[in-house]
């Protein structure tokens, strides 16, 4: 009725203005309608293997535990990209639902259709990353592309599953059919895996100054991506499954950065570490050390010991492992003493 009653007025007032026999043309599509929007009602869940699924919340009755992603309302943000015939638009949403479980998630994003016709086939896109406010690049899509940036500036970041639940990043990709209807079901898979670092002071003395703990291989077994001096911002295209040639961002080095750098005797305190393995590496020869303080000298290196991995890893598990540190007065002039053990020595 409203564009009725709209209509009507303005030939009321064409007539009333022409005088002397004028004509008044009337403007080419003057009157024609915008289409209307199509939203998409989504609804996101996780692919299997579902050890490893933000918030990051530890389960299970042994040492060994599952890793649980659960989705946040409205604080999880979505990114996604449009592609049609070489098009590809990309926007943002936030979760607006999430279920009792929080392991499938609910959002809108409306389809842009300046640039995608829904009556045809394409294919949507989602990336869902997070960054420190501070951190000012990374957790991204590349405008108007199907490419995904990895969280960068890793060192801001705390060994605390609340940190690494920022940065936890996973994605998602589906062909929508032609006239498909509204409600959109997307599976998200992983793109990295957790490393759980189980350690324990031996000793009878307290550690106050334990600053970092490096877990690494030798220089030649880039064994990771997204790690290249702690920085990050490897580019993952999500149309390819692949990293960008160039950009994978390639280490062999995890640092562990302590909430605190204490630990009292015969305490355990665990630190975790989203990371993305490189599943081509079939052994890994690792390295376990720390420092007292950032740019320590060779007298704060703690001691260390080696260990090997001879699998390769994959992306959507809680990789797990366990260490002692001691007091050393047997290998001066190193403070301390790290040991790779097992889980009985807990």
């Amino acid at each position: 009725m409203k564009l009725r009653f709209f209509f009507l007025a303005a030939i009321a007032l064409m007539i009333a203005g022409c005088t002397n026999n004028d004509i008044l043309e009337p403007q080419e599509d003057a009157l024609a309608l915008k289409p209307e929007e199509k939203v998409l009602n989504i609804t996101a869940s996780f692919e299997v293997p579902t050890e490893t699924r933000a918030m990051l919340e530890e389960n299970g009755e042994t040492l060994v535990k599952n890793i649980q992603f659960k989705w946040e309302k409205d604080i999880d943000e979505i990114q996604f990209c449009f592609e049609q015939d070489g098009t590809k638009v990309t926007n943002k949403t936030t979760v607006t639902d999430v279920s009792n479980d929080g392991r499938t998630a609910q959002f809108t994003i409306t389809v842009p259709q300046h640039a995608i016709d829904p009556a045809q086939p394409y294919k949507l896109y989602a990336y869902r990353s997070g960054r420190k406010t501070a951190v000012t690049s990374g957790s991204e899509l590349i405008a108007n592309s199907t490419i995904a940036v990895l969280p960068a500036q890793q060192y801001d970041y705390q060994s605390t599953l609340a940190d690494q639940a920022i940065v936890f990043s996973i994605w998602s990709e589906k062909e929508v059919s032609a006239n498909s209807g509204s409600d959109i079901d997307l599976s998200f898979k992983h793109l990295g895996s957790i490393m759980t670092l189980y350690l324990k002071n031996i000793g009878s003395a307290a550690i106050t100054d334990l600053h970092s703990i490096i877990l690494q291989a030798n220089s030649s077994t880039l064994w990771m991506y997204n790690r290249l001096n702690g920085g990050g911002g490897a580019q993952f295209d999500m149309a390819t499954g692949n990293f960008v040639s160039g950009q994978e961002q390639l280490s062999y080095t995890i640092t562990f950065f302590p909430s605190s750098p204490s630990i009292n005797a015969n305490e355990i305190i665990k630190y975790y570490a989203w990371f993305v393995p490189k599943s081509d590496v079939p052994s890994i020869p690792l390295t376990l050390m720390a420092l007292k303080s950032p740019g320590a000298g060779t007298g704060d290196i703690i001691a260390l010991t080696n260990k090997v991995i001879n699998r390769e890893l994959i992306v959507g598990k809680n990789y797990v492992l366990f260490a002692t540190i001691n007091t050393s007065v047997t290998d001066p002039p190193r403070p301390y003493h790290l040991n790779f053990t097992t889980s009985t020595s807990f």
